[in-house]
């Protein structure tokens, strides 16, 4: 196998390049690094990290997630206060205190829709919790992939080739890979 890499010549310029005489104090970068934890903290708010990574698009995401969850953990919530009260209220004989929307549900089956909302409501709850815990995953990783490169130059070209040998009469396949960047 033959195996040919070539690379470009470094086109940094340092401090070292550069004469003393033209460097000025007013010509100092203040570096500001993107940190990940500081992105984190801030998404404990939802969206906070997102708008410190400058990706203020995905809020209405987080919070369509969010408010999505409370609107049905609040209904079946309510539900399942109902469907309580309505099976205590017959097996304490309190007939004024029953609900006519029921009247037509036999009492063994208020139990079941009871437990049945009540389960719709923590399965949302844990929907609510894992849509936040994504809102600050999202934050870390977009911090982290801030300066990440991802401009057209970036490329991988592969063709086959035939190397000639130097002790067979027969060629060698290969590849010639290029990397661009």
């Amino acid at each position: 196998m033959n195996l040919t890499v070539q690379a470009q010549n470094d086109s940094v310029i340092t401090p070292a390049d550069i004469p003393p005489t033209q460097v000025k104090a007013s010509d100092s970068v203040k570096v500001v690094q993107h940190k990940p934890s500081t992105a984190m903290l801030l998404s404990l708010i939802p969206g906070g990290g997102q708008i410190y990574n400058h990706k203020a698009w995905k809020i209405p995401i987080i919070y369509a997630g969010l408010e999505v969850c409370g609107y049905f953990i609040y209904q079946n919530a309510e539900k399942m206060v109902a469907y309580r009260n309505e099976f205590i209220n017959r097996r304490d004989g309190h007939t004024e205190l029953l609900n006519p929307n029921f009247a037509l549900t036999p009492t063994e089956n208020l139990v079941q829709l009871k437990n049945d909302c009540m389960r719709k409501m923590e399965i949302f709850i844990g929907v609510g919790v894992i849509v936040y815990a994504l809102n600050i995953i999202d934050a870390m990783v977009d911090a982290h992939l801030y300066y990440f490169d991802i401009s057209d130059d970036l490329s991988l070209h592969w063709t086959p080739t035939l190397v000639p040998s130097l002790t067979t009469s027969r060629p060698s396949y290969g590849a010639t890979v290029t990397l661009k960047f």
